[in-house]
């Protein structure tokens, strides 16, 4: 190899971080011969990769491990070499360090990048050297869940006796190394001798062993060392190790229907998801901190991606509808992502089903788990330890209005504050996820006049959607608001359907009221619990109300004190505020804007049938998913698919019931 070929190298490879969630290989008692013939692997005739100077080792690394296993598949062997760039860019998405724009990534967030997209040939997603190349386009996503990864492990990187028995298991190893100056000049017999010249992280496989050492193959071309490979010996390889992973493929399948996606998608599925990534990622948007997109993660989406919705994915899925409708959803401040995403491929076959493309916006809020804590910190400053002594019943009646303080101060202030900042963020920020989704949008409806769109949101989904229909329906500057001074775009919304929403009546006014005002917002429906459904919930059995009460009590500007100001801040998903303000008693008497309250014992299918009883429980209520899609179509829903799955929190809150009553 020359020496400037050398001297070009990047390593950059990064060590995993401890994560003891790893599932840890074990050694069978499978026969373990005392080697593993470099010939007899080279007979399978796996491609000699070359990265070049680009520091993207892991893909091509793990391009090598699944060429080997492609090719040894006993059924349907496929000889197609798989995409390096994908692996790479995948291995980037799932690292543990914030962004994708930077060379170098790490050995799990490749293995973790396969499991949870596959990985499409090279023909598709080619490797050209220093070439930005990350869009997932459909064509890549259809073609990767062709070749799945199936179980993997990870191997103990200092127990050679775990290493032997796992490649004579699979036939080889995925692993990485720091590497040194050895490495630029093995021996004319393939060795490579120990130097002290460190130089950085790298990815290689491991492919045979003898009585000295490893045999690995590289990704440096077949001039480098025996063409190709190279023997790493024991003590090289025990000073300088890092990770080693091992992995089976799966079997592809098909998915032919979008609630057998819903279904895949679900925790009862464990691990299933690569095969319902490329029916969910055109429906959703990634949004993280500042309100900008998030690229990490299953469905973390850049520009390109938001752009690819509506120019590739909307065509294509919508082709052959009769009337073509969005529908843009913002989910509440309680949802984690996966739960999130669960809702959404749980909504689209009823969705698909009449003609009604949705969006989906998640942005990471996940307030619950942070919420309990917040309660149960401030529970125990005003409790004893030990029981409750019975004398003290009396105090209960005054629980609330000592936790909502404590609350507040023990930083359920700031966290709702932060909530709201990221969702108005989101527009608001010029590179914001919902400013780069208008953009687009706007392009498709000026080409499209035709094209109905529709608005949902739970909770503080109404705070994240304010600011984008602002600039959506307005015509000219926004007067009032998040986007006061910002010209709009002046595009028609057919309706807007709020499920208790949790945008102060301030800012709906602010926001929403000139743009129904005005008909450019043609229908709004509002869904709230009544105001005794409101008191009867609770948060997390600690506070004795609905999060809606203990966010206009404790978590706004305004907090309410007893006796000197009995009202916080008001809500519009609060009954007792919407019928005290005068504004919107005088909206709700228009045929533009109805409010309906549940629980109520209206029948399926007409709208504002609802039998929600806390406030939680609207974004998964069959009545009021089939009322509000009722509305949007302004015609019945013929047999409704709908299907929602349990969430992984369902089944922890009763696996940890049981558990209880068993320790009774």
């Amino acid at each position: 190899m020359a020496q400037n070929d050398n001297e070009s190298r990047t390593f950059d490879v990064l060590p995993d971080p401890a994560d003891f969630r790893d599932r840890l290989y074990e050694p069978t008692l499978i026969e373990v011969p005392p080697r593993i013939d470099l010939e007899e692997y080279k007979l399978i005739k796996v491609p000699i990769l070359n990265q070049g100077s680009e520091g993207a080792c892991t893909g091509f690394a793990l391009a090598t491990v699944a060429n080997y296993l492609l090719r040894r598949r006993k059924i349907d062997p496929d000889e197609l070499p798989v995409s390096p760039r994908m692996l790479y860019e995948m291995a980037k998405r799932y690292d543990e360090w914030p962004g994708e724009r930077y060379e170098g990534s790490s050995a799990r967030g490749a293995m973790k990048g396969w499991h949870k997209h596959g990985v499409c040939s090279s023909e598709i997603w080619p490797y050209v050297l220093n070439k930005v190349d990350r869009i997932l386009t459909s064509d890549r996503i259809d073609d990767a869940v062709r070749r799945p990864l199936g179980a993997y492990y990870r191997v103990n990187h200092k127990d050679l006796v775990s290493m032997h028995s796992a490649i004579n298991e699979v036939g080889i190893l995925y692993v990485t190394a720091v590497v040194h100056d050895g490495w630029y000049h093995p021996t004319p017999e393939g060795v490579i001798e120990p130097s002290n010249k460190k130089l950085g992280g790298h990815a290689f496989t491991i492919v045979a062993y003898n009585e000295d050492g490893f045999w690995v193959q590289n990704s440096w071309g077949v001039e480098w060392a025996k063409d190709g490979f190279a023997l790493l010996t024991y003590d090289d390889w025990l000073e300088n190790a890092m990770d080693v992973w091992v992995a089976r493929l799966g079997a592809p399948i098909r998915l032919r229907s979008a609630k057998a996606t819903a279904t895949s998608l679900s925790d009862n599925a464990g691990k299933a998801q690569v095969y319902t990534f490329s029916n969910v990622r055109p429906h959703v948007i990634c949004i993280g901190n500042d309100g900008q997109l998030s690229r990490e993660g299953t469905f973390g989406n850049t520009e390109e991606d938001v752009e690819q919705i509506f120019t590739n994915d909307f065509p294509r899925i919508t082709e052959g509808w009769t009337k073509r409708r969005i529908l843009l959803y913002a989910h509440g401040g309680l949802v984690n992502d996966r739960n999130a995403v669960q809702r959404v491929a749980d909504y689209r076959p009823l969705l698909l089903q009449n003609e009604i493309y949705p969006i989906a916006f998640i942005w990471k809020t996940d307030f619950w788990t942070t919420l309990t804590n917040i309660l149960e910190d401030a529970l125990r400053r005003r409790r004893p330890e030990g029981p409750l002594d019975a004398a003290k019943n009396f105090l209960l009646d005054r629980l609330d209005d000592a936790i909502e303080p404590l609350a507040r101060t023990l930083g359920g202030k700031s966290q709702w504050g932060e909530i709201k900042e990221n969702g108005i963020l989101a527009t608001k920020n010029t590179e914001g996820g919902g400013r780069i989704l208008l953009k687009h949008l706007d392009n498709l409806l000026t080409a499209n006049s035709d094209i109905e769109i529709h608005l949902a949101a739970h909770s503080a989904g109404s705070i994240f959607l304010a600011p984008l229909t602002q600039l959506l329906a307005t015509s000219g500057k926004v007067e009032t608001g998040p986007m006061k001074g910002k010209p709009g775009y002046g595009h028609s919304i057919r309706s807007c359907h709020f499920w208790a929403p949790a945008i102060t009546i301030e800012l709906f006014k602010e926001t929403y009221l000139p743009v129904i005002t005005n008909g450019a917002l043609k229908h709004f429906d509002l869904y709230t619990l009544t105001d005794k459904a409101e008191q009867d919930d609770h948060c997390a059995n600690i506070y004795h109300k609905s999060i809606l009460y203990l966010v206009s009590n404790a978590f706004e500007e305004i907090m309410r004190i007893p006796l000197i100001r009995d009202f916080g801040k008001p809500i519009l998903g609060m009954a007792k505020y919407v019928a005290d303000d005068v504004e919107l008693t005088e909206l709700f008497k228009q045929s533009k804007a109805n409010w309906y309250q549940a629980p109520n014992n209206l029948p399926e299918g007409e709208i504002g049938a609802s039998r929600c009883k806390g406030h939680g429980d609207f974004d998964d209520d069959r009545l009021t998913l089939i009322s509000t899609v009722t509305r949007m179509l302004r015609k019945e829903v013929p047999n409704p698919e709908l299907e929602f799955q349990r969430s992984a929190d369902s089944m922890k809150d009763e696996r940890e019931q049981l558990d209880s009553l068993a320790k009774v």
